[in-house]
């Protein structure tokens, strides 16, 4: 009996003691391969003085926060020309290191800002992407915010919006993707003849070093701002999923860039949202400012892509990225309908209005879900909790200081939510056990 009382004395001790983000990965844009998907327990209903952990200022930018271990990583613009990764505290908040490099401006949207790509980090370091001028840039830095290598021109870049694509590491391949656009409904936005040669394409930078590995153009590119997801192969080969504006959704071999397979039905529109990829699922789509028309429903179990009959609903998401649960697809929609649907059919359970806090609500962030629940911020800036299941429940919505665009980041037990001026911290607070 005594044993047993000590056994158990040691793992409440061992549990107090453990990092914050010890056992719930989410070192990339919407976690674990891009799912928005986190396995823990105990996360909040709602915000409130007893959730609210901790509120820190940030600098501007749209990237999503990540985490590793007990701390939270986010990119930020610092002060005119200069901009940062910053790491800090996960559990109370307290900056941990900042690393601050110069860039230059170049013309992006009225959304965008010039810290919108969400860094990726994992055993080996912490790895960004993002744009300068008309370069693309790279560089990894260790836990400790020591710069381990640079690359000031990973590709050529032009683009009138800004970029906003995230990096992907896998199989020691930082993946990194170049928009070029010069050229689009017959409108030239260069005449520099010399920029009007670039073409877009995907770059495998060796991780470990910073060195380009493999190079590939995608013809046909307008824009894109989607992040890949990682497919795993028979064999332990790995393959990129890329979906892409006029070149339609590619796989690219991680070791060696090679194309594995291309699914291009003439898709025209562009691909913002990120493709969600589940038991050899995979799902992106296609669209405009007004509206999303075309969808790719793929089954890649055979190795290869074979389209499958997809029902597709009005109103589908532009900017939010699909969101997989189980047997459900949940699909919110720019203008705040939410649509659960059956995963790998289409078929509509329902359709609502996701409300916030003062009525109506518009979103950029994708959604986010653990523990039963589904998180999605606002452009009003409200965070609003809806039940997870066939039948649509809205369990809270609290209002923040500021719009969101980013998209959340869940911890054990804690979600971390940025806003236009604050990273939140919300959850309970006391210590999880993993």
């Amino acid at each position: 009996m005594l044993m047993k009382l000590l056994r158990i004395t040691v793992l409440l001790a061992l549990a107090a003691t453990t990092p914050l983000s010890a056992t719930t990965e989410w070192g990339r844009f919407r976690g674990p391969n891009g799912t928005g998907l986190a396995q823990t327990t105990g996360l909040p209903v709602a915000v409130d003085a007893t959730t609210t952990l901790w509120q820190v200022e940030l600098g501007k930018g749209w990237s999503s926060p990540v985490l590793w271990k007990d701390i939270v990583v986010v990119t930020a613009e610092t002060e005119p020309g200069k901009r940062a990764i910053l790491a800090l505290n996960a559990k109370d908040g307290k900056p941990q290191w900042k690393y601050e490099v110069p860039y230059v401006t170049h013309k992006i949207h009225n959304f965008n800002s010039f810290a919108s790509s969400s860094p990726f980090v994992d055993e080996s370091g912490i790895y960004v992407s993002w744009s300068s001028g008309t370069d693309i840039q790279a560089l990894a830095l260790d836990h400790s915010g020591k710069l381990l290598w640079q690359n000031d021109h990973v590709a050529d870049y032009i683009h009138e919006h800004g970029t906003g694509m995230s990096p992907v590491v896998a199989d020691g391949i930082m993946l990194v993707r170049s928009l070029f656009d010069w050229q689009r409904d017959g409108k030239v936005y260069t005449d520099d003849p010399k920029q009007q040669a670039w073409k877009a394409c995907v770059v495998g930078l060796d991780s470990r070093t910073g060195k380009q590995v493999w190079k590939n153009e995608v013809p046909n590119c307008l824009n894109t701002f989607s992040t890949p997801v990682v497919h795993d192969l028979p064999g332990g080969k790995k393959e990129f999923i890329c979906a892409d504006t006029g070149s339609g959704v590619t796989a690219l071999d991680a070791k060696t860039g090679k194309l594995n397979w291309q699914h291009n039905p003439g898709y025209k529109l562009r691909s913002l949202g990120s493709g969600v990829l589940s038991d050899d699922f995979y799902f992106c789509t296609f669209g405009t400012g007004g509206g999303v028309k075309e969808v790719a429903a793929l089954d890649l179990k055979g190795g290869k892509p074979k389209s499958v009959p997809f029902d597709i609903p009005k109103g589908l998401p532009y900017v939010p990225s699909p969101l997989v649960i189980g047997e459900h697809m949940y699909l919110l929609g720019d203008g705040g309908i939410l649509r659960c649907v059956e995963f790998k059919t289409g078929k509509v359970i329902y359709e609502e209005r996701v409300e916030g806090s003062q009525g109506s609500a518009k979103f950029f962030s994708s959604p986010v879900a653990g523990d039963g629940k589904i998180y999605c911020a606002s452009q009003q800036g409200d965070l609003i909790v809806i039940k997870a299941g066939p039948k649509f429940e809205r369990i809270s919505a609290s209002k923040l200081d500021s719009p969101i665009n980013a998209s959340s980041a869940i911890g054990d037990g804690r979600i971390y939510v940025r806003t236009e001026k604050t990273l939140w911290c919300i959850g309970s607070k006391a210590a999880p056990v993993p």
